[in-house]
This record gives C-alpha cells, structure tokens and sequence, in this order.
C-alpha cells in the first residue's frame, strides 16, 4: 500500500504531574504499552508518511521506546499545545501536501477506523478543519466546541482555561484531536496569538482562524471510551479496563472462547486465534501467541511465548522464549523458560524446565529441574524423543539425554546418557534392621 500525502503530529511533552509517577505521562502503560505507542500504532494503520513525536528533552532516556521510523521533535519551553505543533512541523516534509493529523499522546486509545473516518467526514473544497469530538458530560481537561450556524460545523473551540460559564452550557462536545489542510496549518501557526488569560498558545484557535477566514470546520463524534484520557492514576485504571474490554471483545469475535472474560487480562500484541479455550485468571504478558486448538487453565501467566494446540495448565507459568507443541500437555506449578517444547511431550506438574529443547513424546515426572544456571552462564539440556525422566530428577546443563532413554526417579544426572540406555545416579540405599526407634525416642524425652 503506497503512503497517502498526509502526516501525524503527536503532543507528548507533558510531564503529567497529577499521574503522581515518575515516568511522564505518554510513557505509562497499559496492556503493556505506553500510551504514546498507543497512539503511534493506531497512526501507522492509516499509512501516514510521516509521524512525527513531539516530546520533552529531559524525557530522553524514554525515546528509545520509540520505532526508529517516527520522527522526534523537542519542545523544550512548554508554550502550549501550539508551540507543540510548531515544533512538529518544523520537522514535518516542507512541502504543504496534504493534511495533519493533530493527535493527543494521552488518548491512546483512538482506533485507525476513527482515524479514518475522520478524513471521510463531509469535505468541499471550503473545509479547513475537521474535529474529532467527543461527547462527555465532563471533560474538562479539553477545549469545548462552540457550533456553527450550518449543521456539522464548528465557530471555535473553547479552551477550559478560558471558557465562560455560558460557553459550558452550550455543547457537551470536546476536541479530542484535528485534521488541518497543511496549507491552513502553516498559514495560520504564523498568525497565531497567546492567550490573554494563559500566555499560551493553543493549536485549537485554528478552529476560530479558519472560520473567521471563509473556512469550513467541521466535527466527527467518536466513541467516548475511545477517546477517554488519562489525567490521573485512576483515569488510567479505566483506560486499562476499556482496553482490556476491547480484547476480549476482539477474541470472543475472532471464534475464541473465554469461560469469564471479565478474569482474563490481555497484553496489546496478544494474538488468540479461532477454536482456543481460555479459563477463568488467566494473564497474558507480551508477545503471545495461542494457536488454534490451544486451552489455557485457571490461574497461568503466560508470556513471550508459542503456544500450539496444547493444553497448559492450571496454575502453569511460561517465561519468555517458548514454543510449545501440539498436543503438549504442561500442568500443575510447571514453569517453563526460553525452551522448545515438541509435540505430545507431557510436563504435568511440578517441574522447572529452562534452556531446554524437550523431544516429541517424552514425559518429564514431577519435581523435575533442569540446572540452566551456574551461577555465571545459562546452559542448554537436551532431551531426545520417547524419553522418560523419572520424579524428582535434577539435569544439571550442559546435559543431553539422547532419544528412548530412561532415568531414574531421584537421579541427578550431570552426564550425557545415550540412545536407550537406563541412567541411574543417586545414593545407595542403606536399611538398617531393627532400628529403635522407640526407644531412641524415650530416650530424646529424658
């Protein structure tokens, strides 16, 4: 698909003091991803030919969290959000092709089909200006919409700071975002004022600008859960559970099943294909894939992991870096890390298994650890097809045990074991006859 002539403009500068953290505001999380990622993700859907981040110098050590393919512009004197939009088209393509999305870092949850739809919204060659409005009974943090004469369009919008009660009883409509023709944009950012009240500039006098100079500016409504904002820790908890509602939705729709949707959490890049089962308490972290067939149990944590049409869990743990295979059965408090686990293979309860490539049709027995770690490098064990490793086995890596192998329940096994053999490595057993036990006990009682 070749890019369209237009261009994104993200504000994120903000320090967002109210949020109470210590990392600024578009780089609090949720789903696992900054709210500015958010936002970017849902701008490269539209294929933009540019993004442009519009971000605070002394929030640099956060940059690297960006994709190298979306510019970075420094505000470094807040001046408000028209100082913020200078900035970034000073560093947009110098030609005046287009137009410019206007979006907010802390309004992550904006869709590409509303991107969209806002570039659709009712154009003549009069329109200047299109607003993404959302309708809320208090938004208070962002201007208010003062409405045309003509249905659809727009005066102006009122910032909060300047706002008169009666502008408040006009419109429950509020700027969550613009789309200016880049000819206006530039035009208009020479010719803008501060505010009399603030000393800010505010790219929403725009709206004013153009209409007062012939223009058309008009409105889409979006979704109001879409456009929610994040201002404080508890703001951000419902975008957390917007978010997560949206997932689940997108699971239930794509043919998954969830036995109680409300209990499962998903991380922004899940993916779940058709015919998965997911339990009740279930948490995915980043980077999951469920292929179809697969069944998640009660109370897992999955995370950067593949996972085929396999059964896990209840209670199972999976770490970064797994590919399970068809027909895995991983059960009861079994943790699993960085390993390739085949087909049919069964790992049912109590076990560790790390750095580890675990052949088709081996079962691992319970209390089962794999010794990755020695204290300075991660090392690999290898277990071959149609093995069986007895209970409470420790295989201290580097280690192979090599395919149709047995071992021993209680061993630890520091030593390859080749192609069918019996490998036993534990103390002797000694059984001493007649031990008194009694009496030793009246004895310890005295």
């Amino acid at each position: 698909m070749n890019k369209s002539a237009d261009s994104v403009i993200i504000m994120a500068a903000g320090d967002g003091s109210r949020l109470k953290s210590s990392i600024p505001k578009v780089f609090n999380k949720i789903g696992g991803l900054s709210l500015l990622g958010h936002v970017i993700n849902s701008a490269k859907k539209i294929n933009p030919r540019e993004i442009i981040a519009v971000l605070k110098p002394s929030h640099k050590d956060f940059w690297l969290e960006l994709d190298d393919d979306v510019k970075i512009a420094c505000q470094g004197t807040p001046l408000g959000t028209g100082d913020a939009v200078r900035c970034g088209l000073n560093a947009a393509a110098a030609d005046d092709l287009g137009w410019v999305y206007i979006l907010y870092g802390d309004i992550p949850l904006v869709s590409s089909e509303t991107l969209l739809k806002l570039s659709e919204t009712e154009k003549c060659p009069r329109t200047g200006v299109i607003v993404l409005a959302l309708n809320s009974e208090d938004s208070s943090e962002l201007g208010r919409l003062e409405l045309g004469d003509e249905p659809g369009t727009l005066k102006s919008i009122i910032e909060r700071k300047d706002a008169s009660s009666k502008c408040h009883e006009m419109t429950r409509l509020y700027n969550a975002g613009l789309l200016v023709k880049k000819t206006l944009l530039r035009q208009f950012m020479n010719e803008m004022q501060p505010s009399s009240v603030t000393g800010e500039f505010y790219i929403t006098g725009i709206v004013r600008m153009a209409h007062e100079a012939g223009y058309l500016c008009r409105y889409h409504q979006g979704n109001a859960e879409e456009l929610a904002g994040a201002n404080t820790l508890a703001e951000l908890a419902l975008l957390e559970g917007y978010f997560q509602k949206k997932m689940r939705e997108k699971c239930l729709s794509n043919g998954a099943r969830l036995i109680a949707p409300e209990t499962v959490f998903f991380s922004h890049d899940t993916i779940v294909e058709k015919d998965v089962l997911i339990h009740q308490y279930v948490i995915f972290l980043e980077n999951v894939r469920l292929k179809s067939g697969a069944e998640i149990g009660p109370f897992c944590v999955v995370e950067g992991s593949e996972v085929g049409s396999a059964k896990i869990g209840p209670f199972t743990r999976l770490r970064p870096g797994n590919e399970i295979g068809d027909g895995a059965k991983v059960g009861n408090f079994v943790e699993i890390k960085n390993s390739v686990i085949a087909e049919n293979v069964k790992i049912n309860h109590l076990s560790y298994v790390g750095d580890s490539e675990i052949g088709k049709n081996s079962n691992v027995g319970a209390g089962t650890i794999t010794c990755n770690y020695d204290g300075i490098n991660k090392h690999k064990t290898f277990v071959g097809e149609n093995v069986f490793i007895g209970s409470n086995t420790a295989l201290v890596a580097p280690v192979k045990v090599c395919a149709n192998a047995t071992v021993g329940a209680g061993s630890v096994i520091t030593e390859d074991v080749e192609d069918g053999a019996l490998a036993i490595a534990r103390g002797t057993q000694r059984n001493i006859k007649n031990w008194p036990r009694n009496s030793r006990n009246s004895k310890d009682k005295k």
